[in-house]
């Protein structure tokens, strides 16, 4: 699995040599990132949260949104670090309330987020998650904060993984949406 070849911050690094690869997982050819076990190495946890901070300073977000699931581990302690309300996507049938939902592309299939109803127009908003493979996901966030009336330049999404070649960056910055990630994968 091809990294950057030049580290970008301190951050970037230590991330990095704490994210394990496993091959062929869960199927021949696949090359699986488990980001989760960033969380068995504090120095890490803890750079990746250093992370997922300045770029919620600098992109001035007063609102913090986490994809289901992975994304609520580094959502949940920035929000708490920053001061911020945290609001959970789920996956359709999760949670309770009024809700709105959009579908979304799986590499074989569709499935269903959902999201609650709230006001928060003018707000800028961090979108959180774990990994930015075909940019799916975060795509069907990203419209669903949009139907709660956030313009899409005044959305971040930041992910520690960026799977370069899937090409989702390009698809949320064609929204107008800014995207940060912390380690860009490149094969």
């Amino acid at each position: 699995m091809g990294y950057t070849q030049e580290m970008n911050s301190p951050e970037e690094h230590v991330v990095k040599n704490a994210l394990p690869v496993y091959k062929d997982w869960p199927k021949a050819g696949v090359n699986y990132l488990n980001t989760v076990d960033i969380c068995r190495d504090p120095v890490a946890f803890h750079a990746s949260i250093d992370w997922f901070y300045q770029t919620a300073i600098k992109n001035n977000v007063n609102q913090i949104f986490a994809a289901d699931a992975r994304g609520f581990i580094w959502g949940s302690v920035l929000a708490y670090k920053l001061g911020l309300p945290l609001h959970v996507v789920r996956k359709k049938g999760k949670m309770p309330g009024e809700l709105i939902s959009r579908e979304y592309q799986l590499e074989y299939g569709t499935d269903i987020l959902e999201l609650r109803k709230v006001d928060i127009k003018g707000s800028n908003v961090l979108i959180v998650d774990d990994v930015l493979a075909t940019g799916g996901t975060a795509e069907a966030i990203c419209n669903l904060v949009h139907e709660l009336g956030i313009p899409y330049n005044n959305m971040t999404v930041a992910c520690l993984v960026d799977i370069t070649f899937l090409e989702g960056r390009s698809k949320l910055e064609k929204l107008g949406t800014k995207v940060g990630t912390l380690v860009k994968v490149y094969e």
